[in-house]
């Protein structure tokens, strides 16, 4: 019995391998481009989330007429740190994300809305990017 050759279907082995390394070879190109961007997006992320950890502590000290401290602990295990009325919370910061920077370490918002004291924090990742907090005295605290 003789094969009609229009009559086959499928893909032959050869086009099979040759559709896979292009698949492969697309992957191993988009890999380290997205680890990248997720570690930009990580050093983003934690610097708006101080931002608006300032800002929601800002209004909470408005609210209650009482002083509200934020430190942040450069040393192991690195994040910041609320203080008010006695209690505290502590966030920490995410794995690859460090301080570069922060001066000064403790910063107190009054029940005005202002900060004693104007404060640049600066946070790094694993590959050297970093990213700034500014807070300036009126309490207005901005991603740079």
């Amino acid at each position: 019995m003789a094969r009609n050759p229009q009559h086959e279907r499928g893909f032959s082995l050869i086009e099979l391998m040759v559709s896979i390394v292009i698949f492969g070879l697309l992957v191993g190109f988009s890999v380290p481009s997205y680890q990248s961007y997720a570690l930009t997006e990580k050093l983003r992320g934690t610097s708006e989330n101080l931002v608006q950890t300032i800002q929601l502590q800002r209004s909470r000290a408005m609210a209650t007429g009482q002083n509200v401290d934020i430190n942040f602990n450069t040393g192991t295990p690195a994040g910041w740190t609320v203080m008010s009325n006695g209690l505290s919370n502590q966030t920490a910061l995410p794995n690859g994300i460090t301080y570069a920077s922060a001066s000064p370490n403790t910063i107190r918002l009054s029940r005005d809305g202002r900060v004693n004291t104007s404060a640049l924090v600066v946070f790094q990742n694993r590959t050297g990017g970093q990213d700034t907090v500014s807070v300036q005295l009126s309490g207005l605290a901005l991603v740079r």
